[in-house]
């Protein structure tokens, strides 16, 4: 992905997909106002992306006619926060992309895959090294697109995951607020519901083995105890304690999970 995500191009094809429309790249451009062309065609990438951030569902393949679908995500931030303003949608979005198996790729790699290597603050040379050494020069021109992404108002800098200052990037913790919560509760469920759907209880090491969650949110420890506090009191999960590693229980669908997640906000 040589182009940063753009917020008002997300909303252009949630709502695109939300009228139950279908085509191929051209008509989405013309329906959506996305650019397209050899220099400027922005449709195949924010397509992409908004699978990455788990906002869509797609059949069919960008060569021929497309068919999207929005997501229980997708249909919550297009009702209520249509243009990814609030912070929890941007950072839910951003979890979602760093995912092994449904998210980009080198977002895995930077935030999961290679967070210890790379550590909480590192040079933007460590970084082109580390990428090098998975993808050679395929993948060159990356790095630009994503630090930008948190560091341009039209894109995500409200989650703002990194950030650089004198060629060294540093990475952010996910805020555990209030308001927030209920997001990361849903995001939680949807993971037990995907990844375990036989099981009423998971551990948080299964759910981190699977998603990441502690290791990108930047919450193991202290943070992780804070944020799970949180969604025991709003009833969002139950937690068990008494069992090493903690235990997790649902108790509500992520549908459900995902209909009150702006509950909270003032």
């Amino acid at each position: 992905m040589t182009f940063k995500p753009e917020r008002q191009y997300i909303n252009a094809l949630l709502r695109f997909a939300a009228a139950g429309e279908e085509g191929d790249i051209q008509r989405i451009a013309d329906k959506t106002g996305i650019p397209t062309g050899e220099s400027s065609g922005k449709v195949p990438a924010t397509i992409d992306y908004c699978l990455g951030m788990g906002l869509i569902t797609v059949s069919g393949n960008k060569g021929s006619i497309i068919k999207s679908e929005l997501s229980c995500l997708g249909r919550i931030i297009l009702l209520e926060d249509p243009y990814l303003k609030a912070e929890i949608s941007q950072w839910l979005c951003h979890l979602n992309m760093c995912n092994r198996e449904h998210g980009a790729d080198v977002w895995h790699h930077v935030f999961w895959a290679g967070y210890h290597s790379l550590g909480e603050s590192f040079a933007r040379e460590q970084l082109d090294a580390m990428l090098r050494s998975i993808y050679g020069n395929s993948n060159r021109g990356i790095i630009g697109p994503l630090v930008s992404m948190y560091e341009d108002e039209a894109s995500f800098k409200l989650c703002g995951a990194l950030s650089e200052s004198d060629q060294m990037i540093t990475r952010k913790t996910a805020p555990i607020k209030d308001e927030m919560v209920r997001g990361y509760g849903a995001w939680l469920i949807n993971a037990f519901e995907r990844y375990f759907p036989k099981q009423k209880q998971v551990s948080i090491t299964e759910i981190e083995q699977k998603t990441g969650w502690l290791t990108i949110t930047g919450w193991m420890g202290r943070g992780m105890s804070s944020a799970l506090d949180l969604m025991e009191s709003k009833g969002i999960l139950k937690v068990d304690r008494h069992m090493n590693p903690w235990i997790l229980s649902p108790l509500y669908s992520a549908e459900e999970a995902y209909n009150k997640m702006f509950n909270d906000m003032i």
